[in-house]
């Protein structure tokens, strides 16, 4: 297995991506790294794309520590650790809270000459920005507020955690402000760290990867708002030309870029950050997340990941690669048939085992108590009021919450059927038939009543070492897959 995998969410972008990663990983989805380390990079603190991402990943952690993944484990629900080396999964930058821009560079203080220049480079509306709220699609502020990544203390702490055969992996959005000079800037620091700073041998020659999302939404128009989604275009063809030059030139200094994007774009309602901004999942995003997956299955004696020194001291990968994600056909709703073969093979399996745990939680686990299956397990009531329990609803209820809002976004991801009826359980993959299964114990049974069925068919397998947690998500993965298996051909 492969080492930690850093991963530095560049503003709301970067936060939505991360959630995805999230929800692929506790589905068990494989994501070849010891743990995902997720560090969120954006000054908007109340952004409640960011908040929304924390609680699920703490939700994610809270499970997994109640869980044990040994030999004689067959689950592969949230099998691999996430890990905080920062405080809440945040790289905090300093003053930036309750400042204007013109606070920030100290305007009232600079020479004549200095402040002329400050007003050519940036207009007064710039100069006027509430930095507290990131960036709003102005890359020239980002890029001056963003160059402080490596004094933070929270920088230090990524710095000390790092140990040779890690990786890092960095999302950022190309259209806007926080993500478009985010990037360039956590790049160039990361592989010209100063020599003072811990491990600084070990990250400035790390396999890095990157995913560039370019525009996949818009925003309407409002007068009052400095975001305005008519310059997207505009700011992606600026922010490539400067990226060819100095990201992926001739000696490019990531290993692996990912490109996304979508001519597809929804509006959304035009918020600056803040509690306000909270956009629905997207199938970008996902994908996005899937980059991150595929970065980490690239195995380490691939010439792709090999760093070098050439003679200005400039460490730089000689084999980059750049991939794109692209679906089979141009659909506005996309089912799994959709997806190429090699995505299906590792998506649709976890996911749709998910699905089904979730929905067996959500409707029909609090009835069950009686039944064999968990009686002999005690899954009683006190369990069932358990943390964790509780956690799982949450967490479950998160993740049907991220299915509906990719399925009712533009382009929308719309693999399963969410609403359908408990006795037509199993055409819950929108365009899949499901197959009979042919076994005694699931003669004439449907529904939840076949779910019951291999619950007590397979619980008695359980090792009496397990905890209760573990018992709970080995017998409920266990038998996902045997349905999921039996009913459907991927």
């Amino acid at each position: 297995m492969n080492g930690k995998l850093y991963i530095f969410g560049i503003g709301g972008t970067g936060s939505r991506v991360i959630k995805s990663l999230v929800m692929l990983a506790a589905s068990g989805v494989k994501i070849d790294a010891s743990a995902i380390v997720p560090i969120i990079v954006d000054p908007d603190f109340a952004n409640a794309d960011v908040t929304r991402t924390i609680e699920q990943i703490k939700a994610y952690v809270a499970i997994r520590s109640q869980l044990a993944f040994n030999d004689a484990t067959k689950n592969r629900f949230f099998e691999v650790p996430i890990e905080n080396v920062v405080n809440d999964h945040r790289l905090a930058l300093k003053d930036t809270k309750n400042k204007k821009f013109r606070e920030f560079i100290e305007f009232s203080t600079m020479s004549k000459e200095n402040r002329a220049l400050a007003s050519m480079l940036f207009s007064e509306a710039n100069l006027e920005s509430d930095m507290e709220v990131g960036f709003k699609g102005n890359p020239n502020i980002g890029s001056v507020v963003l160059n402080q990544f490596t004094d933070s203390q929270d920088f230090i702490d990524f710095a000390d955690a790092f140990k040779p055969g890690d990786r890092i992996f960095i999302i950022s959005s190309i259209f806007g402000g926080t993500g478009a000079s985010g990037f360039p800037l956590l790049l160039k620091n990361l592989r010209g760290l100063d020599a003072k700073v811990s491990n600084n041998d070990a990250i400035q020659h790390a396999p890095i990867g990157a995913i560039t999302v370019l525009p996949y939404f818009a925003v309407k128009t409002d007068e009052e708002s400095t975001i305005n989604s008519s310059t997207f275009i505009g700011k992606t063809k600026a922010a490539l030309q400067y990226y060819e030059r100095n990201v992926n030139g001739d000696e490019s200094s990531v290993n692996v870029l990912y490109y996304i994007g979508d001519e597809r774009t929804k509006q959304y309602e035009n918020e600056e950050g803040g509690t306000e901004q909270r956009n629905n999942a997207h199938i970008v995003e996902l994908a996005a997340a899937m980059s991150i997956v595929d970065f980490a299955s690239i195995q380490n004696d691939d010439s792709i990941l090999v760093c070098e020194e050439n003679s200005n001291g400039k460490i730089y990968a000689p084999n980059p690669d750049f991939r794109e994600f692209g679906i089979e056909k141009d659909v506005q709703e996309v089912l799994f048939s959709n997806l190429t073969q090699s995505t299906r093979d590792y998506l649709c399996t976890p996911m749709t085992q998910f699905v089904l745990f979730a929905k067996y939680v959500n409707e029909h686990l609090r009835g069950a108590t009686s039944l064999q299956w968990a009686r002999d397990n005690k899954f009683d009531d006190a369990f069932l009021k358990s943390s964790f329990i509780n956690n799982i609803q949450k967490f479950v209820n998160s993740y049907i919450e991220w299915l509906e809002e990719m399925s009712d976004n533009d382009r929308a991801f719309k693999p399963f059927k969410l609403s359908v009826k408990s006795s037509d359980l199993y055409s819950i993959v929108d365009g899949v038939k499901p197959g009979s299964i042919k076994a005694l114990w699931a003669f004439n049974k449907s529904g939840y009543d076949l779910f019951d069925a291999a619950l007590n068919e397979e619980h008695s397998s359980l090792s009496k070492n397990f905890t209760l947690p573990h018992k709970f998500t080995e017998l409920f993965y266990n038998v996902t897959k045997l349905l999921v298996g039996k009913k459907y051909k991927f």
